[in-house]
C-alpha cells in the first residue's frame, strides 16, 4: 500500500464525483480540488470571472483581463490531510493578449504530484463579428512519484509518472455587466506511469471536464456567479456551483457560495470567505481566505495576490 486507508478515502473523495483508478495504482490521480481562495469562497464558480493567474486552471480565455502583472500564491490542506501549494504569475495587456506560468504541488512521499502550467489567451477587439470574445489554451506538464514513504511497508507500490494535458477555454462578454465562460478541461491528455514494483509501464488519461459559467455584475461592488460542470461520463454526476462577492469600501470583500451534484445524493458543500486588499499606485496586495464546509471534513484555503 502506498498509504493508509484514511488517506486513500480522502483522496477518493477529493476527486469529487469521479475517481479514476490508474494502472499505476494511484487513485484520484491529479484530482482538481479547486484553487484560489477567492474562487472557492464563491463555491468554485469561476469560469467566467477568472481575471487573475488562477485563470491558467479556471479558464485561460480570461487571461487578457488580468490587470498588468499579477502573482498569486495559495496553500490548502484538503480535508486537513493532503497539502496543496500553488504559485502563478500572469500578465494581461490592453491590446487583448494575456499569458501566464504556474506550478502546483500536492502530497508527500507517499504520493507527490507536480503540475507545471503555461497558458495564453487572446481577446477580440471592440469591433468586428467576434467583438467581446476571447479564447485561450493551457498546456500542462504532469509529474508524479509514489511509494517513497518509509512507513509504507514492503508491499507498497513505488514508481513515477509523467504526462501532459491541454485545456481550451472561451469567454464572451456581450455587455460590461455580463460574462459567459466555457472550459474544456483536459480535452487531450495522457499520463504514463512506471510501476517499479510490478516492473510495468501503463498509460492513463485524466478524465476530461466540460464547464460552462456566467458572471453578472449589477454594480461595481457586487458580482454573482454560476457554473455548471456537465458530466461527460455515465458514472460521473453533473455538478452546479453558485456564489457572490460583495466589495466594501474598496478594501474588503465578503464572499459566499455552495456547490452540489444534480443527483439524488447532492454531496452539498457550503463555502464562505473574506478578502482584504490595499493599493499604492500600481502596486497592490490582497489576502484572501476561504472555508469549505463538508460532512467529511472542512477545508480552509489561504491565498495572497500581488500586483506590480
Amino acid at each position: 500500500m502506498i498509504c493508509g486507508k484514511k488517506r486513500i478515502l480522502l483522496l477518493l473523495l477529493s476527486a469529487g464525483s469521479v475517481v479514476p483508478q490508474v494502472h499505476g495504482g494511484i487513485p484520484a490521480a491529479f484530482a482538481d480540488i479547486g484553487y484560489g481562495a477567492r474562487a472557492m469562497a464563491m463555491g468554485g464558480a469561476y469560469v467566467a470571472l477568472a481575471s487573475d493567474p488562477y485563470a491558467l486552471l479556471w479558464n485561460p480565455a480570461c487571461l487578457p483581463d488580468v490587470k498588468g502583472w499579477q502573482a498569486s500564491f495559495m496553500h490548502a490542506r484538503q480535508f486537513g490531510l493532503i497539502p496543496y501549494t500553488w504559485a502563478g504569475i500572469a500578465r494581461g495587456t490592453d491590446s487583448g493578449h494575456g499569458a501566464g506560468l504556474a506550478a502546483l504541488s500536492s502530497g508527500d512521499d507517499a504520493l507527490r504530484e507536480t503540475t507545471l502550467l503555461a497558458a495564453y489567451g487572446y481577446r477580440q477587439g471592440k469591433t468586428g463579428r467576434f467583438r467581446g470574445v476571447s479564447a485561450g489554451l493551457t498546456v500542462k506538464l504532469r509529474l508524479s512519484t509514489f511509494g517513497n514513504n518509509a512507513d509504507g511497508g514492503e508491499n507498497r507500490i513505488t514508481g513515477s509518472a509523467a504526462g501532459f494535458g491541454l485545456d481550451f477555454g472561451m469567454r464572451w462578454k456581450p455587455a460590461p455587466a455580463w460574462a459567459f465562460g466555457l472550459l474544456l478541461r483536459d480535452f487531450w491528455n495522457r499520463v504514463q506511469y512506471e510501476n517499479e514494483t510490478l516492473n510495468r509501464d501503463y498509460g492513463e488519461a485524466v478524465p476530461a471536464a466540460l464547464i460552462a459559467g456566467t458572471a453578472f455584475m449589477p454594480g461595481d461592488n457586487l458580482v454573482f456567479v454560476l457554473d455548471l460542470d456537465k458530466s461527460l461520463y455515465r458514472d460521473v454526476k453533473t455538478r452546479m456551483a453558485a456564489g457572490f462577492e460583495w466589495f466594501l469600501f474598496k478594501t474588503f470583500f465578503l464572499r459566499a457560495g455552495w456547490s452540489q451534484h444534480l443527483k439524488s445524493d447532492p454531496m452539498r458543500k457550503w463555502n464562505c470567505g473574506v478578502g482584504i486588499q490595499h493599493f499604492r499606485g500600481r502596486f497592490g496586495v490582497r489576502f484572501d481566505f476561504a472555508y469549505q464546509a463538508y460532512f467529511l471534513a472542512s477545508t480552509p484555503r489561504v491565498s495572497v495576490s500581488l500586483w506590480f
